[in-house]
């Protein structure tokens, strides 16, 4: 254990939290020396889910911290976009480059034309988006819709249980039936699978749903590999097992939901057999897991993001969140289903730190998975002239690639990039602002996977002249001349405002003092054994009043996939392309740093051998995937870790590690999903073939 405080030779140890778009979200331990540089980073013992450790990710921060690609002045653009070609300039320089261009677009074509562009580079309070909403608010901007991520699935969990704080994952080792639908925790979550492991020590099978042999499915009892954007089927089929075989809670289920006959009903439309055909998992397997994790109890359905991008994604989230009500799982300790926990996530409210009240009038949105539209798009009014981009990185991740890329290249879009690294997006930019990293900003991190909040001190001073973003959008307020006393505020005073009214029981003073804080909910250990859903009625709706208003079918039912299930697209494109993420990258974050990149030195796509052989394609051989939206060429990888029928090719990696510059997201569609306006990254035909030697 790193004792906090003084240390031996003057060292100090402090508090810190990882901000990066996990759900593990890391009490980490800082130690200082006597010269104020950052020497060790380690997990923080104390705290239940980190247990001391970090991920192969985050274990190695420092070399982020005082990487030789880390950027710590600001840059001003002298050549082409894309190219790198920057200057070194003062802060007053830049800041006047920022405010000069902002002005001119909104001279040309009014405040709207100003997009700002963010995600969960950081999760936190402070950094991800408070002082930086404050900004564009004022401004009049547009807003951006950011549902890039877990969005779909959230809307379809929200409708049929409410914003619940599901199963505390501290409760995860009493589960003794683990099913792993659409997320591999060994790669993207190793602390949450650490107490899944817990559970199997003491029994506990584990099985994996997921069309590709990630990682943890290697590791699992067993591996159903349906069709992408099927799941709902899937679920549909192993509630109708249920059914057929008498093994409904049926007394719980009368106690606790709303429309199960209505639901029983509909699963008469639902054959096994019918199920099975279209998830591609035989009606036996369906039969016998579902059996399983209706008799194995406690039971726990563990859902994660990558089941969620297709189109049908809402409802088929909402319907597997039905199925632990029929298997009666939530009468039990560490049973019943988990995916975000609402409840906990959006217990401290964010509206005082972003200030929407600061809108001059209603704007227009712009969703973020279709950023390659609105910036090529000629028709569009205004246009955007001004795009702010921090904690984001859509030249590598957003839909449809070689749009977006086209886009950021346009001479007439002034761009702000506020990064710690040159990412693919900051090389397009106009101005480039060095921002500090976790280690030397204050902050305050909720996490989208359990139920703590973490205490992030500054343990060094900003390197080089790099600043906080809240820092950065105060200097870029006070040059654009506005001076609403909110962008006066401090962090210290921003935090503060944040947990006056110690929302789930987090005040400050012990969030400082020991450095994390578990919300408390009043949620307990089975927090729905008696129902007490956060719905209208506090039950779990199997009919779902919410989706009738919408328009949306509130029973449950199979709402497919746009381009797996298009048999007519299929023709020519006759394989659908998932892009997962890898193992020591998130997203396209640490892709840049030795170690991580040493582990996965280059890009490629799993084609199984059924699909190889006929293409002529060898393991280890150049290829071309490509659709009508776009191409890019990889290394195959011919093996069975993908199911016939599908091509896996996993994300992350940047321009320099492509051959041609493009990644999978070249080929996906900027399409969203009717609830939740949420993109289909994993709804994507595409056809694959050699390239020429030479």
């Amino acid at each position: 254990m790193i004792p906090v405080g003084p240390g031996p030779d003057s060292t100090r140890v402090v508090k810190a939290a990882c901000p990066h778009d996990c759900p593990d979200t890391c009490a980490m331990l800082v130690t200082v020396d006597a010269e104020g540089r950052a020497v060790g980073v380690g997990g923080n013992p104390d705290q239940p889910v980190t247990a001391g450790f970090l991920c192969g990710k985050v274990s190695n921060y420092l070399d982020r911290v005082y990487g030789e690609d880390r950027l710590l002045r600001p840059l001003v653009r002298t050549g082409a976009k894309g190219r790198q070609a920057f200057r070194e300039a003062s802060w007053d320089e830049a800041l006047d480059v920022v405010a000069g261009g902002l002005r001119a677009a909104i001279d040309r074509h009014g405040a709207e034309s100003i997009l700002p562009y963010s995600y969960m580079g950081t999760m936190g309070l402070l950094q991800s988006n408070s002082m930086s909403a404050r900004v564009m608010h004022a401004l009049g901007a547009s807003k951006l819709v950011r549902t890039v991520c877990a969005s779909a699935g959230v809307a379809g969990t929200a409708a049929t249980q409410g914003q619940s704080p599901e199963v505390d994952p501290e409760r995860f080792p009493n589960s003794r039936y683990v099913l792993c639908w659409g997320w591999n925790p060994l790669s993207t979550a190793p602390h949450l699978w650490r107490l899944i492991l817990q559970a199997r020590r003491e029994g506990a099978k584990l099985v994996v749903i997921d069309p590709f042999r990630s990682r943890t499915a290697r590791l699992a009892d067993e591996h159903v590999r349906p069709l992408p954007g099927t799941d709902g089927a899937l679920a549909l089929g192993m509630m109708r097992a249920l059914l057929d075989g008498e093994l409904v809670d049926e007394a719980w289920c009368r106690a606790h939901t709303t429309g199960f006959d209505e639901l029983c009903d509909r699963l008469d439309d639902y054959p096994v057999a019918r199920c099975a055909q279209l998830c591609g998992v035989d009606a036996a397997t369906i039969t016998r897991i579902a059996g399983e994790f209706a008799t194995t109890q406690p039971s726990l359905l563990r859902l994660g993001v990558g089941a969620q991008r297709h189109l049908g994604a809402p409802v088929a989230y909402r319907t597997i969140a039905c199925l632990p009500a029929l298997a009666g799982s939530w009468r039990h300790d560490g049973g019943g289903f988990s995916y975000v926990p609402l409840a906990t996530t959006t217990a401290i409210d964010r509206t005082a730190l972003q200030r929407p009240d600061l809108l001059p009038r209603e704007v227009r949105s712009i969703n973020m998975s279709q950023l390659g539209d609105a910036l090529t798009d000629p028709d569009l009014d205004p246009p955007v002239a001004a795009l702010v981009c921090w904690g984001a990185n859509p030249a590598r991740i957003a839909p449809d690639q070689t749009k977006v890329l086209a886009g950021l290249g346009r001479e007439d879009l002034f761009t702000v990039a506020i990064e710690q690294v040159m990412t693919d997006t900051a090389a397009h930019a106009d101005v480039v602002l060095p921002a500090t990293t976790q280690l030397e900003h204050l902050d305050a991190v909720p996490s989208w996977g359990h139920h703590y909040v973490t205490w992030n001190e500054p343990a060094i001073a900003p390197c080089g002249q790099a600043k906080p973003n809240t820092e950065i959008f105060r200097l870029i307020a006070a040059r654009l001349g506005l001076d609403d006393p909110c962008f006066a505020e401090t962090d210290e005073q921003m935090l503060a405002a944040a947990l006056a009214d110690e929302p789930g029981g987090v005040g400050l003073p012990e969030l400082r003092d020991r450095g994390f804080v578990k919300i408390d909910l009043g949620q307990g250990a089975a927090p729905h054994a008696e129902g007490h859903f956060p719905t209208d009625d506090g039950k779990l709706a199997l009919h779902a009043p919410a989706l009738a208003r919408r328009g949306i079918d509130p029973v449950p039912f199979y709402d497919p996939p746009a381009e797996v299930a298009d048999a007519q697209l299929a023709t020519r494109f006759p394989l659908a392309l998932v892009t997962p993420k890898t193992h020591m990258f998130l997203n396209s974050t640490f892709a840049d740093q030795h170690r991580q990149h040493r582990a996965h030195p280059e890009p490629f796509v799993v084609i199984h051998p059924e699909d190889a052989r006929p293409r002529g394609i060898g393991d280890g051989q150049q290829v071309r995937v490509f659709n009508d939206r776009g191409s890019f060429v990889m290394t195959a990888r011919v093996c069975d870790d993908t199911r016939p029928g599908v091509a896996t090719a996993p994300m992350g990696w940047w321009s320099r590690d492509h051959a041609d510059g493009l990644g999978g997201q070249a080929t996906t569609s900027q399409r969203l999903t009717t609830l939740a306006a949420a993109p289909i990254f994993n709804d994507n035909r595409v056809e694959i073939a050699t390239v020429p030697a030479g």
